[in-house]
């Protein structure tokens, strides 16, 4: 251990041969340790104290072990806002903000009620309720340390439009209930072999049976809480676009139709009951 900042600086371009994000994301991690942004930008050498010395040596061995940044760092940005999140929760992906644009453009009433199935660290349903103060946003999850998650950040933004539910995805939920239901829900088939990259990130919220049984459980849910001319919105893996399509179909929804992302793939999926 150094009590100097220049050792680090040296030891993250050493370590860069096996990790090459590595002097980057250094740069990030000093960030949160409130060193000024000069001294990071020239990697100039000052003394730093036992404790930052501590945390550093921490960042290095949890790096070093595969831990994602967002991980370390407790925070993930979304939406143009930064989201506490840890191992409890799935990191936000950039294209979940695709989903997020798309419900804003929606027809919805001023006083929509919208529900996320499935919501994890709550980036969806904050953002949106943040968006749009008039809309009642109800979030459920079936993880209770996701929900403590969801909640740090409800807290966090003084979101005063959104409802954190304990379920499983909308069973809570009444008839003739909901103007839109959303959902990013698991859709990783068991054997898929992409798992190997994501062993830090809870499983229950990556992997459901035959990669679509998440898709069928919500569906056949949303028939019954969705209000006539309802809609569901649902992300999906770039490859199932026709399987979820299916299945909606397949439920009784009308007017299905899919959405890409920024990079053309198929990811998003919009019905109508």
């Amino acid at each position: 251990m150094s009590g100097r900042l220049q050792f680090y600086f040296a030891e993250a371009r050493k370590l860069s041969s096996h990790y090459g994000t590595l002097p980057r994301d250094f740069k990030f991690f000093l960030r949160s340790l409130k060193i000024s942004e000069t001294i990071i930008a020239l990697e100039d050498d000052i003394p730093i104290s036992l404790e930052d010395q501590q945390q550093i040596e921490s960042f290095f061995h949890e790096y070093t072990q595969g831990i994602p940044l967002d991980y370390i760092l407790q925070e993930s940005a979304f939406f143009n806002h930064t989201f506490f999140v840890d191992s409890r929760v799935l990191i936000p992906r950039p294209e979940t903000e695709l989903m997020v644009e798309k419900v804003l453009r929606l027809p919805l009433s001023s006083d929509a009620v919208v529900l996320e199935v499935g919501t994890g660290s709550g980036c969806i349903s904050v953002s949106l309720a943040l968006s749009r103060p008039s809309w009642r946003v109800i979030a459920s999850d079936i993880s209770a340390e996701a929900l403590e998650v969801a909640q740090i950040n409800l807290k966090k933004f003084e979101v005063v439009n959104l409802q954190l539910i304990y379920s499983n995805w909308l069973s809570f939920a009444r008839f003739n209930s909901v103007e839109l239901i959303i959902s990013n829900p698991p859709y990783i088939h068991p054997d898929d072999e992409h798992l190997k990259d994501l062993i830090h990130e809870p499983i229950s919220a990556l992997v459901t049976p035959n990669g679509l049984n998440s898709f069928k459980e919500i569906a056949k849910q949303a028939m019954h809480a969705l209000k006539s001319g309802g809609q569901i919105m649902f992300e999906h893996g770039h490859t199932q676009k026709d399987e979820v399509m299916s299945i909606l179909h397949e439920e009784g929804f009308i007017n299905i139709v899919s959405n890409q992302d920024l990079q053309g793939l198929n990811r998003f999926v919009l019905a109508e009951k």
